[in-house]
């Protein structure tokens, strides 16, 4: 089975099991469709480097301590350092959980899969599945009752050969999510 069949098998079993046991554990009042949220990243670099990346998330605050949820990305660089410039169309999807330590403190575990290309030559990419296995934490501000902003600090623990991120390089990214 090729590693992009085993992400998707693995992302939707552990969402199926983590929002099946959710429902069951919380307490009935809330309807679920108010548990959910969207947001995502967005990033934006121009110049002889630039890179877009958009990463929409959709994922529920299963109680009090957990969020979890599930979100697709698409990159693309251009790098105008090289002649001819060089670029990239990179794109997957992940799935994660978030466990409060303290209100607005949380632990952050990942895997995603990517489809990344690479310059084997300088006219010549190639294309491979990377599995990656992210760790960390963030910080979580509510902006209000049902919007929320946070920061994250995860580490690539995985470490695949194709991997980008060198052994404990931090990762920093910043994102929001808002109620449906």
């Amino acid at each position: 089975m090729s590693y992009l069949k085993r992400f998707i098998s693995v992302a939707l079993v552990t969402c199926i099991c983590l929002l099946s046991s959710a429902q069951e554990n919380e307490e009935q009042k809330t309807p679920f469709r108010d548990k959910l949220f969207m947001g995502g990243n967005l990033g934006l670099t121009f110049g002889n480097y630039t890179n877009v990346i958009i990463s929409p998330v959709i994922g529920a605050k299963l109680n009090e301590k957990v969020y979890a949820g599930l979100g697709i990305e698409y990159q693309y660089t251009k790098d105008k350092r090289y002649d001819p410039s060089l670029t990239y169309n990179q794109f997957g999807g992940r799935v994660f959980a978030q466990y409060n330590i303290v209100p607005k403190i949380y632990a952050h575990g990942e895997f995603a899969g990517y489809s990344m290309e690479r310059y084997s030559t300088i006219s010549k990419k190639e294309r491979s599945f990377v599995p990656f296995i992210y760790f960390g934490g963030g910080y979580r501000q509510m902006i209000s009752e049902r919007a929320f902003f946070s920061v994250q600090v995860l580490f690539d623990v995985l470490q695949n050969t194709h991997s980008p991120y060198k052994a404990w390089e931090p990762i920093y990214s910043v994102g929001f999510g808002v109620g449906i």
